[in-house]
C-alpha cells in the first residue's frame, strides 16, 4: 500500500501578521461559503470563476496573556490582518509544500467563558479579501 501524501495537521503552521499561534489554535481552514456570493462581482473574478465569499475560521483556546491570539484577536477587531497557512510547517514555500497567504477582517471581539473542568476555547470566522494565493516560491 502507498503510503498517504496529504496532510494530517500535524505540522500546521499559521501565522497572523507575522506571528505564529500554533500553540493557540486546535482548527483553522480557509473556506469557500457555498451559500454566499460575494457583494462585487469583477469580470476578472467572473472570469476565473471565483464568485464565492472566502472565509478563514478556526478555533482557537482562550487565553487572556498579552502575547496570546485571543488577545491578538481582542485588541484587532475590525481590522484587517494578513494570514499565511504553511500546511507542512516548512518556513520556505516550494510547488510541493505551497504556503497560501491572504488577507481577512476580523469580524468582532471574541467571547470568554466555559465550562468547569473544561478548556474553555472561541470560534472564528473572518471574511477573507479575495481568494487567498497559493505561494509556491
Amino acid at each position: 500500500m502507498a503510503p498517504f501524501k496529504g496532510t494530517k495537521g500535524k505540522d500546521l503552521s499559521i501565522l497572523i501578521e507575522g506571528t505564529e499561534y500554533n500553540t493557540d489554535l486546535k482548527g483553522f481552514r480557509v473556506e469557500p461559503d457555498d451559500g454566499e456570493d460575494i457583494a462585487y462581482k469583477t469580470f476578472a473574478r467572473m472570469k476565473d470563476g471565483d464568485t464565492k465569499a472566502w472565509f478563514l475560521r478556526g478555533v482557537g483556546f482562550q487565553d487572556f496573556q498579552t502575547s496570546s491570539f485571543w488577545t491578538f484577536v481582542w485588541e484587532h477587531a475590525g481590522e484587517e490582518v494578513e494570514f499565511v497557512a504553511r500546511p507542512y510547517g516548512n518556513e520556505v514555500p516550494t510547488a510541493e509544500k505551497p504556503h497560501f497567504a491572504g488577507i481577512a477582517t476580523i469580524a468582532s471581539k471574541p467571547g470568554f467563558g466555559g465550562d468547569a473542568d473544561e478548556e474553555f476555547e472561541f470560534e472564528v470566522e473572518w471574511e477573507c479579501t479575495g481568494v487567498p494565493e497559493r505561494v509556491t516560491a
